[in-house]
């Protein structure tokens, strides 16, 4: 009778000692290689046989999604990759992957891994994989041998003829640059063109003479308004003015300009007091003309013309050819 109880106590220790294994499924968790170097990869492989416990009628099987960073050290390349092994149409073994590496050394407890069985009337049981450890390691450096070396001088390449003819073109293209700018101020200057040779220009009468020719061609006393044709006229002698003895006239009124002529009389003889009387008419005709609303007659208009054409003619400055 003591016998018999012994053995069935003893029996009873034994299944209690195997339960936790019954109960955690008897799953295996393991790594390719227990050991890596910096930047290797190792596969995690984690084995459940079909002999488990509560494999057997279940509707799903999931694992918790994996974050980036498993631990402190150790990454997740690839997520959970569930593989199901079926033998005879009957499920013989259930197989999950995952991909780590660590880029520091040391040793690392990986966590465990929960397996979650969700069966068809609802209920769910958890099994844990337990998380192996690896150790990833340095590469070693042979200080034996090791010799330490000064810094190089900066490397220098011989100029090759491309680099040349580069900055020469360079250098040209920015000459020519400069030196069409400057052209260009002095031209803008005097008054001439940028290229090319500039035409001779006329003397002062000559240039008056010819406005004067084409207003008495034209007839714009007619095609113009009356306003508009003494303005023509009186801003051609303010030209000639200006060409003929440097004076201002422009800038002028009509008194102002006689003052100027009368100034100039006294140097110059060929400023006669009727020339400057006959000219002192004409502009005041136009003033009238222009600021007063005087309607001059077409004889008073030819006039006026015919005056403006005297004074240019009577002073002219005539400068003798000299021949070579």
């Amino acid at each position: 009778m003591y016998g018999f109880v012994m053995r069935k106590i003893i029996v009873l220790v034994w299944v209690f000692l195997q339960l936790p294994n019954v109960l955690t499924g008897q799953q295996t968790s393991v790594l390719d290689k227990d050991s890596i170097l910096i930047g290797d990869q190792v596969w995690w492989t984690m084995i459940l046989p079909q002999n488990t416990t509560g494999i057997t009628g279940i509707e799903t099987i999931e694992f918790k999604e994996l974050p980036h960073v498993i631990t402190e050290g150790v990454e997740a390349l690839s997520p959970v990759m569930l593989d199901s092994v079926y033998r005879k149409k009957h499920l013989d073994t259930l197989k999950a992957r995952v991909l780590l590496t660590s880029f520091d050394s040391g040793s690392y407890r990986i966590p465990d891994m929960p397996l979650y069985l969700r069966k068809p009337d609802g209920t769910v049981d958890t099994l844990w994989y337990k998380g192996p450890s690896l150790y990833v390691n340095t590469i070693p450096v042979d200080t034996t041998g090791f010799q330490a070396f000064g810094l190089k001088p900066q490397m220098r390449y011989p100029i090759t003829m491309a680099e040349i003819l580069m900055a020469a073109g360079l250098l040209l293209f920015l000459a020519g640059i400069t030196w069409l700018i400057v052209r260009i101020v002095k031209r803008r200057k005097k008054n001439l063109p940028v290229f090319g040779l500039s035409r001779p220009k006329d003397p002062p009468h000559i240039a008056a003479l010819k406005a004067l020719e084409a207003m008495r061609k034209q007839k714009l006393w007619k095609k113009q308004t009356v306003k508009q044709y003494y303005t023509v006229l009186t801003d051609t002698v303010r030209v000639y003015l200006r060409d003929r003895w440097g004076i201002q006239a422009m800038e002028q009124t009509s008194a102002e300009m006689i003052g100027s002529l009368d100034k100039k009389a006294t140097e110059d003889p060929v400023l006669t007091a009727d020339i400057i009387k006959n000219l002192e008419d004409m502009l005041h005709t136009g003033d009238l003309a222009k600021f007063a609303k005087y309607t001059p007659s077409d004889t008073e208009n030819e006039t006026s013309l015919d005056q403006a054409v005297a004074f240019v003619t009577q002073t002219a400055l005539v400068e003798e050819e000299k021949e070579d």
